[in-house]
């Protein structure tokens, strides 16, 4: 009776670290309640599009796959079709919270590398505190981007690979590598890095060779049929076989964007105190950091199936999300969400190390490092909301404003260039030339750098929009001449096109940020084609 009531407790102790980081995570999310990214309103307008019947297109009639995320797209498009727009809004916002709870849940019960009793299983629970409380997680959960979505499969996926293998674990992790595929298209290496650590893994086991077939063979039917149909289907659809940002954005030598990609890498775990203050440094990356490569450098020779299963899995996903945000050159836009899914096998392996040090001499050390760690994570999110703080403002006076401006006073065929193709074009439902190239494929093709095209001014006016959109840095109404000190240089070759310059009159102004002494303004200023 005693040892049952003892095992009773236990139990009921093993959810504390649940209960705790699911209720910081909650109470710290509803910060970001009310803030999107530009980007993620890209994908919404295309999601709109698709349950309205139009299909998955940025403009009607026009075949451009300018969406960051498939899966997400389709998935987003299902409230969008049903609901109002700030209701579906609303379900889409929520599902990141939602999501983030269950990437809590699954990597709180994610089984350790050695099972077992003992207080180093209770003690490894503990890191899901850590991650529900870190502002790269948190932030990236409320944004309004695919990333959850692409971190919980990932999560999924390294939990099905621990399965013994056969038939049904073939086809799940292969079903879960598609749907990684369809989220963020770069994981299509994983068709072939997920088989090669399961079967490398098991090499050694006469056994199970049959399994392993069986295994290989489902995963390759349940993985490939998917993605060869959405390949086949995106290429007869769009016309290119990758999709209309990889042209617009894959640009630069190889050189340069590892650059860029190594200082998207190095300010995630390192804040430079020229922009932020000592406090508010990602001290629980560092300590997770430090654990994950202890917990590599032990069981680099592990013996067991299994224990190269859980250990290359999770290596894997953190070297995948590594190599190509060093390829990529990182996102243009976010807050780290192309290395950020790094999180979730870094903290597991940080779990593990917690496991193996906790009934030694390190438990108290490394309690008070996990103890600071929290404090410099909550120091950390309340920088976070001080930093977004003007650009979410901005969005809600300028740029959904100018959208909702434009759906009251234009009707929908009316075309407008723009630079921010997101929010305001999704507001607006009126045709658009994205004079960032990211869905428009003429401009995505165009020679030169990403945002710096020098042939996108002659191709818009080109066009002869109804509407031109340009990103200001001073206020127009009080500037001499044109008073347009364009943001990018398609703003100023386009303020100082002839066509423009004769054949457009300025309409209103937006105000997303005035300008002051140090910090240039950032106004959406408005012209419209005068009337031959």
């Amino acid at each position: 009776m005693v040892v049952a009531n003892r095992n009773i407790s236990s139990g009921a102790l093993a959810w504390i670290p649940l209960a705790v980081a699911s209720l910081a995570f909650s109470w710290l999310w509803l910060d970001y309640r009310s803030f999107w990214l530009d980007d993620a309103f890209i994908t919404f307008r295309y999601s709109l599009h698709l349950g309205e019947g139009i299909g998955p297109v940025y403009n009607s009639g026009e075949r451009v796959e300018g969406y960051t995320s498939f899966l997400w797209m389709v998935v987003a498009a299902f409230p969008l079709a049903s609901f109002s727009e700030a209701f579906a809004l609303a379900l889409i916002k929520g599902s990141g919270w939602l999501i983030g709870l269950w990437i809590l849940f699954r990597v709180w019960s994610f089984p350790a590398l050695v099972p077992g009793p003992g207080p180093g299983q209770q003690a490894r629970r503990w890191i899901v505190v850590l991650l529900a409380t870190s502002p790269r997680f948190l932030i990236n959960c409320g944004d309004g981007m695919e990333t959850p979505l692409f971190m919980a499969l990932l999560l999924e996926c390294a939990h099905a690979m621990l399965r013994e293998p056969g038939r049904g674990s073939g086809a799940l992790v292969g079903g879960l590598c598609a749907g990684l595929i369809w989220t963020r298209p770069e994981s299509l290496p994983l068709l072939v890095a997920l088989p090669v650590v399961m079967m490398g893994s098991w090499r050694g086991d006469e056994g199970r060779r049959a399994d392993l077939r069986s295994w290989l063979w489902s995963f390759a039917l349940v993985a490939g049929l998917p993605v060869v149909g959405h390949q086949i289907w995106r290429w007869s659809y769009y016309g290119h076989p990758f999709p209309n940002t990889f042209y617009a954005k894959a640009t630069g030598s190889l050189a340069h964007r590892f650059k860029h990609g190594l200082y998207d890498i190095v300010f995630f775990i390192y804040r430079p105190r020229f922009l932020v203050d000592s406090w508010v440094q990602p001290v629980a990356i560092w300590l997770a950091l430090g654990l994950a490569g202890s917990t590599c450098w032990r069981n680099a020779r592990a013996q067991t199936p299994r224990a190269r299963v859980w250990l290359g899995t999770l290596v894997l996903f953190v070297l995948f999300r590594v190599s190509f945000d060093l390829w990529s050159g990182s996102e243009a836009m976010g807050h780290h969400r192309f290395i950020v899914p790094i999180l979730i096998p870094l903290f597991l392996l940080a779990a593990e190390a917690l496991r193996l040090a906790w009934p030694g001499r390190l438990r108290v050390p490394l309690l008070v490092l996990c103890v600071i760690a929290l404090g410099f994570n909550v120091r950390g999110h309340a920088e976070n909301l001080r930093m977004i703080s003007g650009y979410q403002r901005g969005l809600h006076q300028a740029h959904i404003p100018l959208g909702v401006w434009l759906r009251e006073n234009y009707p929908r065929d009316t075309l407008a260039a723009i630079g921010d193709a997101g929010t305001a074009p999704f507001f607006s439902r009126i045709r658009i030339i994205d004079l960032w190239g990211l869905n428009d494929p003429v401009i995505a093709h165009l020679p030169g750098e990403y945002g710096a095209r020098k042939e996108t001014a002659d191709y818009a006016m080109n066009r002869r929009p109804d509407l031109v959109i340009l990103w200001n840095k001073v206020p127009f109404r009080r500037e001499a001449k044109q008073g347009v000190a364009g943001g990018k240089s398609f703003d100023r070759a386009i303020a100082k096109h002839p066509e423009f310059r004769a054949g457009y009159r300025f309409v209103r102004e937006f105000v997303f940020r005035e300008r002051t002494e140090k910090v240039p303004g950032y106004y959406l200023d408005v012209f419209e084609r005068r009337p031959e």
